[in-house]
């Protein structure tokens, strides 16, 4: 898994530089397929069979979404889509932000990507509610948060399983695991410079709080039973996020973390990096923003 090392803020601190280069892109639903189905989990499908309920895959933009007799068609399934979508953001693959784009890419759905407005604009515009980036714009509506960004696109997208309340569940502890995380280390971001090493040292001891927090991660990917996704058999927007949280931690930017405590650690969050690197529209993404993930 060779992700290029990138800086990337945490509520306005950053373990290097960050940037916020780059307009507002309009990223177009994709109409070529997906190399496999990106489907809800089979007991979905077997309940609503027991139900008596006809239900239907149809193909929406890029991804397969789930529809249920009520709604039998694309078109149906277009139609809960929202007019128009942005999302805020620097020019950084940040996992909050990461995981929201790629989801909205990889489903098909058209969102604009603005990269390039500053966060007092946004906050003079009545934009931030809590403060800080990243933000959606939907149909003219706020919404702020990352798990409840998270869920949003990952329902637009179909990568989200939104009719089964426990699998839901479980893709929101994965995002707030990866909050989580990103808050443990954000804690040693303003310790004076001699002292931030020995304190991620710390984090990663074999009862450091780090390592109980990545732990989590792992055993919830174990607990799946199917290597590689924390829930289900098909890649999620948790997925994702876990994906781009890893490749922060991994990027050698943060002092005192090496590169290969996560992949040595951890082998089922290793395992899960592999598989989402793997495919084929994250290629693409990483392949449309190659100034950040580097060549093939």
């Amino acid at each position: 898994m060779a992700l290029k090392a990138a800086s990337m803020p945490l509520g306005g601190l950053s373990a290097a530089g960050t940037g916020a280069r780059g307009g507002g892109a309009l990223v177009q639903p994709l109409s070529r397929s997906l190399a496999g189905p990106l489907a809800t989990p089979q007991r979905m499908w077997q309940r609503q069979q027991q139900q008596g309920t006809r239900s239907t895959w149809a193909a929406v933009g890029s991804v397969a979404a789930f529809c249920t007799a009520g709604s039998s068609s694309a078109a149906a399934c277009k139609e809960k889509r929202p007019k128009r979508i942005t999302v805020y953001y620097g020019d950084l693959p940040f996992w909050r932000a990461e995981c929201v784009r790629m989801s909205l890419f990889i489903g098909g759905v058209a969102f604009e990507d603005k990269r390039d407005q500053k966060r007092d604009e946004l906050k003079a515009e009545g934009k931030l509610a809590f403060g800080a980036t990243p933000v959606m714009e939907v149909d003219g509506k706020m919404l702020s948060q990352t798990q409840a960004m998270a869920a949003f696109a990952g329902r637009l997208s179909g990568l989200y399983p939104g009719d089964d309340a426990w699998l839901a569940a479980k893709v929101d502890e994965a995002i707030n695991g990866c909050t989580d995380i990103t808050t443990t280390i954000g804690g040693t971001m303003r310790l004076p410079a001699d002292d931030k090493v020995k304190a991620r040292e710390a984090l990663i001891a074999p009862e450091g709080r780090l390592t109980m927090h990545l732990g989590g991660l792992e055993r919830l990917i174990s607990e799946n039973g199917h290597p590689g996704f924390v829930v289900g058999s098909s890649i999620t927007v948790a997925d994702l996020a876990i994906w781009r949280l890893v490749g922060w931690v991994s990027s050698g930017v943060i002092d005192g973390i090496p590169m290969d405590y996560v992949a040595k650690t951890f082998p089922q969050i290793e395992g899960l990096c592999e598989q989402v690197d793997a495919h084929p529209k994250v290629q693409e993404w990483k392949a449309k923003y190659e100034k950040f993930y580097g060549k093939k």
